[in-house]
């Protein structure tokens, strides 16, 4: 008996040490087209997992189309009992940048729903063009609900999704991020795509997406978003719950004149139904004590307030415009060089635009129910301590009035 316990101990503590130790290269992969890919606007790209509409590619500006192959904003949905999980990828470029970490440009991120909330549990950093590397060890291999999102600012032409031996890697079983309710659409700058976070899923539009549960289209270009007729044309054939465009950075005050009105009334036109959110620039930390960036700021976001109250005027009745005082707070630690977001600068971007939107966190229907009975039942309860308490008092009351109105008999004694 003895020796079998012992020869039990043995195996799990072999098998443990096994899975502590797991390496990517040790892992089972699973190709992530057999998974759910999820954020993404259109079906017929140039590459599985890049960001324009194929056929328009010859009028879309080259620097735009190339920022288009990165996979920003794309994420996959699984399901696994894993103890262990990897991921192995293949870059576009295996581009680089000085002021930005790697695991956010080429990297991706791992998370788990735990209730209703998805939550960050690791990160597969690249190591290579052809990278591969381990998010997360030594798990109970209960089945588990991941989100993975793809890097920012690099392209990736193969993704797979690895676990160990044993363990199901498959479609995900729950919907969230799922539902076939219509996307939030953002149209913007380099902030939109997600520089400079430290990894994919601290992109704004991405916390937004996770927060309330919906998907999200991220339409953000680098340097590049210039109100483009083809960004136009492209935007349109999204069906999404809001247009959020968030591109005064990367406009100067003469393509505001000479682009924002065709740009702006295009969608409307295309879209009447679904609400616009004019985005002001945001206010950069260095403007603080740069007079000349301050007035040139100053001037983009005046002409594009115009442009809002102008349209009002014309009749287009979807528009909203979101100034941004203090979208970032006014301690001027929200960005890594003065313009570009650290994760705490988009985590109070997404915060900010959520309040100014009106989104709300999610919340299950399930659970909605419940909040609603359990309200209802507390009402109930205190209407009826309102009326005992009302008919008690009443009843109190009038013993006293009829004591009060009866004379005491006094008998004579003589």
């Amino acid at each position: 008996m003895k020796l079998k316990l012992s020869l039990l101990t043995l195996c799990l503590l072999l098998f443990a040490g096994n899975i502590a130790g797991q390496k990517a290269s040790e892992l089972v992969y699973v190709d992530a087209s057999e998974l759910t890919l999820i954020n993404k606007g259109f079906d017929n790209t140039e590459l599985d997992y890049s960001r324009l509409p194929l056929d328009l590619k010859d009028r879309t500006r080259e620097a735009v189309w190339s920022l288009g192959l990165n996979s920003a904003g794309l994420a996959v949905r699984f399901s696994s009992n894993a103890h262990a999980l990897g991921a192995r990828w293949t870059l576009l470029n295996n581009f680089h940048m000085n002021h930005m970490a790697a695991t956010g440009i080429r990297g991706i991120d791992l998370y788990t729903l735990e209730g209703n909330t998805w939550k960050f549990i690791g990160t597969a950093q690249p190591n290579g063009k052809e990278s591969s590397n381990v998010f997360v060890r030594n798990m109970d291999g209960s089945d588990r609900e991941y989100l993975a999102y793809l890097p920012l600012y690099d392209g990736v032409t193969k993704v797979e999704f690895g676990a160990d031996s044993g363990a199901v890697i498959a479609p995900p079983k729950k919907k969230h991020l799922l539902s076939a309710e219509k996307p939030y659409l953002f149209y913007g700058t380099s902030i939109t795509q997600g520089g400079c976070v430290s990894r994919p899923g601290m992109a704004y539009p991405s916390i937004i997406g996770r927060r309330t549960q919906k998907q999200i289209v991220n339409l953000g270009f680098s340097g590049n978003a210039r109100m483009d007729q083809s960004m136009a044309e492209a935007i349109v054939r999204v069906d999404a719950e809001c247009y959020v465009i968030d591109c005064l950075p990367n406009c100067t005050a003469q393509i505001i004149r000479d682009s924002a009105y065709n740009f702006i009334t295009y969608l409307c036109k295309e879209r009447p139904e679904t609400p616009l959110y004019m985005v002001e620039n945001v206010t950069y930390p260095y403007t603080t004590v740069d007079v000349k960036s301050m007035n040139d700021l100053i001037e983009k976001n005046n002409l594009w307030k115009d442009l809002y109250y102008q349209l009002l005027d014309e009749g287009y009745k979807n528009l909203k415009y979101i100034s941004t005082d203090g979208q970032i707070g006014f301690d001027n630690e929200g960005t890594v060089d003065g313009s570009h977001m650290t994760d705490l600068g988009t985590y109070r971007m997404s915060n900010y635009l959520m309040e100014k939107m009106g989104l709300e966190e999610y919340i299950p229907s399930e659970v909605q129910k419940d909040e609603i009975n359990y309200s209802l039942r507390n009402i109930v309860i205190v209407l009826l301590i309102f009326f005992c308490g009302y008919y008690a008092f009443k009843i109190r009351w009038r013993g006293a009035k009829t004591q009060k109105s009866t004379p005491d008999k006094v008998e004579n004694q003589e």
